[in-house]
């Protein structure tokens, strides 16, 4: 497609109304549109038993309600997968499935085509009946709650809720809905739908799986987008063509998704993810929002997968940096986690992700320096660039003083930084020295045992603990009492000279 017939596309959809946006997005569908059922009740036997017994309630809340409940997403994908999975998704939709829900879509297209008036409304009972009883979403989420003594909030904006379980089961709860955008990257306005129409907003195929919870149909896999096809074939596949400009953290999530599980994007949902990056407007896409996504993609180490995808997809452009893969980051990865798990060892509590976004992005610069993020994380992020001039300095013998002075006003996460950069072996021992040795090394009195001893306030207070501390980098002085005497002799010293 032309560039200028593209943007003449996108700003047809983007203008649409919710309902006509809904018809765009069907046709221009990547998947073929038909319900698959299959009974799949035997896997449910392979979750934890807290699991099973939390989806067995789950579904019969969801009749007493007269709703259906719905396990779709990452649980049922990694059920197939055979993969651990503590995040449940549920869903609540109305009970008969809606006639203008119904999968012939191009019957529905014919009939209805994008931008005409006529939307093509049809009368929807269950829809109504929901309207009438009132926040069923609400209800079903405070019933859980009271079954399992547990927290839950609720958004009723977004009509989503969750529930924390006391052994680590989080559990994400929506009513089935649709979704409509402004504009790409805008957080979607929502309104009440069947479940066909909530499962085909998802980012993927095989997170489209639906799993009844409901007594009577428990167990029964709804496959509407090809997805177990696609699981099978360890494809990702987005449904239509709009997604990524939609949403774009599902490219994030997307990229995660292959790391995760060396699945392959489709080919056409990989042309669409590289248009995304490269002619894709994100200047509405906040920044707190998409940085969330890369926390979740590098909270564990970069796999070759990942740095595969990384070398293949521009995935920085949706943090405005263009940055690219420099030679020898590989090994700097490497070596970050080398440290990373010296560190854990001792019990020291980083933000991992932080240091690994970090050296993918460090030389940014002044982009980076915009950035409205935590003083902390923004420091890491420039590390490098603030403090490389320092590396001829830490290439050079130090004694354990100098060290401790050019080092001690840097975060233990900067100085990582800089030894995974380091390519030179004086500077590498130098920073280690300082972390193993010389950084927690501490005094044991403080100014007010020099003020009992009777000196005078003032700056030479500070002066005589920095002499006792230099002794103790040398390795001297090492109990209290050493310390102490010490210093008492520098009193004197300092009074004999006012004498």
């Amino acid at each position: 497609m032309e560039n200028s017939s593209r943007k003449e596309l996108l700003a047809a959809y983007y203008a649409a109304t919710p309902e006509d946006q809904s018809k765009y997005r069907y046709q221009y569908s990547l998947v073929e549109i038909k319900k698959r059922e299959e009974d799949i009740s035997s896997l449910l036997a392979r979750l934890p038993g807290d699991v099973l017994n939390f989806l067995e309630i789950a579904g019969e809340l969801a009749d007493k309600q007269e709703v259906k409940a719905y396990l779709i997403g990452g649980m049922v994908r990694d059920l197939f997968l055979g993969l651990e999975n503590r995040d449940l998704d549920i869903v609540l939709a109305p009970g008969p499935e809606a006639p203008e829900l119904n999968p012939d879509l191009e019957r529905r297209k014919e009939a209805h085509p994008p931008g005409l008036g006529n939307r093509g409304q049809v009368s929807n009972p269950e829809l109504e009946k929901r309207k009438e009883k009132g926040d069923i979403l609400e209800n079903y989420l405070r019933e859980l709650a009271d079954v399992f003594q547990a927290e839950y909030s609720y958004n009723s904006k977004f009509r989503t809720g969750n529930l924390l379980l006391p052994a680590g089961l989080n559990v994400d709860l929506a009513e089935a809905r649709r979704e409509f955008y402004q504009y790409s990257g805008a957080l979607p306005e929502v309104e009440a739908a069947g479940i066909i129409e909530d499962l085909f907003r998802r980012d993927y195929t095989i997170n489209s799986l639906a799993l009844v919870l409901n007594r009577v149909e428990w167990g029964c896999l709804l496959d509407y987008f090809q997805g177990l096809e696609d699981l099978q074939e360890a494809s990702l596949r987005v449904l239509h063509s709009f997604s990524f400009l939609d949403d774009p953290t599902r490219i994030v999530r997307g990229i995660r998704l292959a790391a995760k599980t060396a699945f392959s994007f489709a080919r056409e949902t990989s042309v669409l993810l590289q248009e995304a990056l490269t002619g894709g407007d994100f200047s509405h896409l906040s920044l707190e929002r998409i940085l969330k996504e890369f926390e979740f993609l590098f909270a564990s180490p970069v796999n070759s997968n990942l740095f595969s995808l990384l070398q293949q997809y521009p995935l920085f452009n949706l943090l405005n940096l263009e940055v690219g893969i420099r030679e020898g980051l590989e090994e700097e990865l490497e070596k970050l986690e080398s440290y990373l798990a010296e560190f854990r060892e001792k019990n020291y509590n980083r933000e991992e992700w932080v240091l690994r976004l970090a050296l993918f992005i460090g030389d940014a610069g002044e982009e980076l320096k915009k950035w409205q993020v935590r003083t902390d994380y923004k420091e890491i992020f420039l590390a490098y660039e603030s403090y490389q001039s320092l590396l001829p300095e830490l290439a050079q013998p130090l004694a354990a003083d100098e060290l401790v002075e050019k080092l001690k006003p840097l975060q233990d996460e900067e100085l990582l930084i800089l030894l995974a950069r380091s390519r030179n072996k004086e500077v590498e021992e130098n920073i280690l020295r300082y972390l193993r040795k010389l950084k927690n090394i501490g005094l044991e009195i403080t100014g007010k045992d020099l003020l009992a001893n009777g000196l005078e306030p003032g700056p030479v207070i500070g002066e005589i603990l920095a002499r006792v501390y230099r002794q103790r980098l040398k390795g001297k002085l090492s109990s209290r009492t050493e310390q102490l005497a010490y210093a008492r002799s520098l009193v004197r010293e300092v009074k004999g000279k006012k004498e």
